[in-house]
């Protein structure tokens, strides 16, 4: 099965979603500007590495595909309460200024940004994209760091299987192939410890994710066997919780597969009427 961070991340927090989007591939997907918010922060940030952290070229960058954002695959369907346009826009700038003036971008050395890569895991395919990576030779880690633009932090990153993913990546010869300039780290890098870091954009704010070992690799081919085998089955359990019922462009599809618990009280509230019908025929 291919598998990616963003899949496994749908599918735990509500597998009937994941059925939805990706098994049934119904219509109707729309795009927050939130979720639009997050898609340009991050092009902007590529542009800023590429071109040796110019922040004007970096802002300008920002500007252009906020009013653009269809050229990045994403327009925006509907604004969040509370927001605007205009007040999104200045949130992302401010973020791009406040990521140039952090202090952890200044040490270590720096693999890429935005790497694609596409390893084995177990039976499954892997890919995904790492926002950045560090090599940190007086720390003996790699490290990887993950660019957040909305307001929630999760509770408990050190299983965070989205963080384990990306860790797991780097531990595969496939994945240093394809980075450009780094074909041969791939024995040094598996020496050296990995750790994540979970940058809130938004508070300019890292969040220690720990470190990962092979116990957490197994956990993660587990999972996504799991996955597998409750596709094979027809098996989509809804979420429990509701958290991301509000944000889920199927809401008013969800349940409708399924007959109303409550369809043979109809024929109860007619019976009374059927009866009088029959006397009055009588």
């Amino acid at each position: 099965m291919k598998v990616s961070p963003s899949k496994i991340k749908v599918f735990g927090d509500c597998a009937n979603q994941f059925k939805y989007q990706y098994v049934l591939a119904l219509p109707g997907q729309q795009y927050g500007a939130l979720t639009v918010l997050g898609t340009v922060f991050h092009y902007a940030v590529e542009v800023y590495e590429l071109y040796d952290n110019d922040i004007d070229l970096a802002v300008k960058t920002f500007r252009y595909y906020w009013d653009n954002s269809e050229e990045l695959g994403q327009k925006i369907d509907w604004y969040p309460p509370r927001t605007s346009h205009q007040n999104l826009e200045d949130r992302g700038v401010e973020m791009l200024e406040r990521y140039h003036d952090l202090s952890p971008w200044k040490g270590g050395e720096l693999v890429g940004t935005e790497i694609r890569f596409e390893v084995p895991l177990g039976e499954h395919e892997l890919h995904g994209v790492i926002d950045k990576l560090f090599y940190r030779p007086e720390k003996n880690e790699l490290q990887v760091i993950d660019f957040k633009t909305s307001a929630r932090v999760p509770k408990r990153l050190r299983y965070n299987l989205q963080f384990t993913c990306y860790l797991y990546a780097t531990t595969r010869p496939e994945f240093w192939e394809q980075v450009p300039g780094w074909e041969h780290f791939w024995s040094k890098a598996m020496t050296l410890n990995r750790a994540g870091q979970w940058f809130h954009a938004r508070e300019a704010k890292m969040f220690n994710v720990g470190y990962r070992d092979d116990q957490d690799y197994r956990r993660l081919l587990l999972a996504v066997d799991q996955m597998e085998a409750a596709i094979d089955a027809n098996i989509f359990p809804l979420t429990i919780e509701g958290e991301v019922c509000g944000w889920c462009p199927w809401l008013e599809d969800c349940g409708t597969e399924v007959e109303s618990p409550n369809h043979e009280l109809a024929d109860r509230l007619l019976e009374p009427d059927r009866r009088r019908a029959n006397a009055i025929q009588h």
